[in-house]
């Protein structure tokens, strides 16, 4: 059982996670290179070791799906009351794709389902939407659906294209929890109008690197003064959180995030913020390196990365998370590790599908990113499962990933592999 969290009626948070990432990887080190950069400079400076990458039979929608399927797959379906999807990827401006998702799933016809879109936010508005209806008791004890999808843009050639990468998670919510419990009393939430990165198509993905940094960490500020006036029961930076969670763009920023808290909270010399990142924050890093940028899905990766490890964990302990999205919002918030939550999380073995992933070379990157710009808002396309050769051979074919299969006068059609 979890450890009660103090001042709440109702224990509520994840019973179950699981991360899809994508069916390719792209080698940082072989990517610098193709770039004429120094690629232990590269992989040091951005910690990222490798990218996602997808097919062009795959998507946010396929993703979503394939994270969510094995966690559906276990469970009563008629136990899911409410589907909330959070992307800045989508592939409709109107049309929510946990509609697509939720026929894809076989999710029962009485559910709720919506999409929440904040940039890097929209995986944790999501979430705390989701907790707030299970806590409003109208879900009569059914569960909630967070789902999380994304992938870049392409970037080719830019400054940008180290920090990419595409992720969904998928997390069910109930007032059961097996792997965290959250703290609802205790958030920090901090806000401004910024245009710092942003989409304003389809295709393109643009903004200003030193803005959005900055605003990162003024919003790191903001909502972790708030958190601290607003925490029931008060708080300590050092001695409350057994471990930290930090949002990565890339997850070479999650020290700059640490530095910046341990100054706010107690002056240190870098050595000793080093030690202490090293052994708070490093462990939640571990597939976000695999994985490049995982937009919304950053904490769930997080919460997944430090589970799948092999750090002392304990019941109880409490996790410090820092969710943040573009235009901008900053928000701090609390969990307890369940007791027997390393186990929980295991059984998914996430490990092994990010360990299955094909190797892509830079040529297959560039062609297939160029080609995904030059269709991504076409009326009608069928995906190419030829290419790359023996992807769909391999990765795909009977083992029951949703794909999408053709779009025709925009209509979307995915189908199980």
């Amino acid at each position: 059982m979890c450890r009660k969290a103090q001042g709440t009626m109702m224990k509520i948070g994840i019973e179950n996670l699981n991360i899809y990432g994508c069916s390719m990887a792209l080698d940082q080190g072989k990517l610098a290179e193709a770039r004429g950069k120094d690629p232990q400079k590269v992989v040091k400076d951005f910690l990222i070791d490798t990218r996602s990458l997808n097919p062009l039979w795959e998507d946010v929608v396929t993703m979503g799906a394939n994270a969510a399927k094995p966690i559906v797959e276990n469970i009563d379906p008629k136990s899911i009351g409410i589907l909330i999807v959070g992307t800045e990827s989508s592939v409709d401006f109107g049309k929510p794709i946990s509609t697509n998702i939720t026929g894809a799933l076989g999710l029962p016809p009485n559910i709720r389902n919506y999409e929440t879109k904040h940039a890097c936010y929209s995986g944790i508005a999501a979430m705390d939407a989701a907790v707030n209806w299970l806590a409003s008791g109208f879900g009569d004890g059914r569960k909630a659906l967070v789902i999380s999808s994304d992938f870049s843009r392409e970037h080719l050639r830019t400054k940008e294209e180290f920090v990419l990468g595409g992720t969904a998670a998928a997390v069910l919510l109930s007032d059961t929890p097996r792997l965290l419990e959250f703290e609802p009393r205790r958030k920090g939430t901090w806000t401004t109008d910024i245009y710092d990165t942003f989409r304003p198509s389809a295709r393109a993905e643009v903004g200003n690197n030193e803005v959005s940094l900055y605003a990162y960490m003024d919003a790191l500020e903001g909502a972790w003064g708030d958190y601290v006036s607003r925490a029931e029961g008060g708080t300590d930076f050092d001695g409350d959180h057994r471990w930290l969670c930090y949002h990565t763009p890339f997850p070479g920023i999650a020290f700059q995030a640490h530095r910046t808290l341990c100054n706010i909270n107690a002056p240190r010399r870098k050595s000793e913020v080093i030690e202490d990142f090293e052994r708070r924050v490093v462990p939640t890093l571990q597939f976000s390196r695999r994985l490049g940028s995982t937009y919304g899905s950053s904490n769930f990766v997080g919460i997944a990365a430090l589970l799948s490890g092999d750090s002392k964990l304990g019941t109880g302990d409490r996790i410090g998370f820092y969710a943040y999205g573009s235009g901008a919002i900053g928000e701090f918030w609390s969990a307890r590790l369940c007791d027997g939550a390393r186990a929980e999380m295991k059984k998914m073995d996430i490990q092994s599908s990010l360990n299955a992933r094909m190797n892509a070379s830079v040529e297959e990157y560039e062609k297939i990113e160029l080609h995904r710009s030059q269709v991504v808002e076409l009326p009608d396309f069928n995906p190419d499962r030829s290419f790359p050769g023996g992807l769909w051979e391999s990765a795909y074919r009977g083992r029951e990933l949703l794909t999408l299969e053709k779009v025709e006068n925009y209509v979307r059609t995915y189908a199980w592999s």
